[in-house]
């Protein structure tokens, strides 16, 4: 593996976390404004989370790797660091 691949894979997840607490927030105070909170807002985050999950799936070009692969183990090292970090220091939700 060439150090531009791992690159690439940290940034590109960094990046769809960050992104994934956005959305989440977003769709959050999209919850908030509906009348019945639990159900519909729980469905509606759902649905979100799902179809972003799916989008990511799509569009990371390391999807072909096996999930005990360094590059992928990177991918979703650098996801799950970026989203604990930004809810944990920055809070945006």
């Amino acid at each position: 593996m060439k150090i531009k691949e791992y690159a690439l894979a940290i940034l590109l997840y960094a990046f769809l976390g960050y992104l994934l607490t956005i959305f989440i927030s977003h769709l959050v105070n999209f919850a908030n404004t509906i009348n019945n909170t639990l159900l519909v807002g729980g469905v509606v985050i759902f649905v979100g989370v799902i179809l972003f999950g799916e989008i990511t799936r799509r569009i990371a070009p390391f999807n072909q790797y096996k999930f005990s692969h360094p590059l992928k183990i990177t991918c979703v090292a650098s996801f799950i660091l970026t989203v604990g970090v930004v809810l944990t220091a920055f809070s945006p939700l």
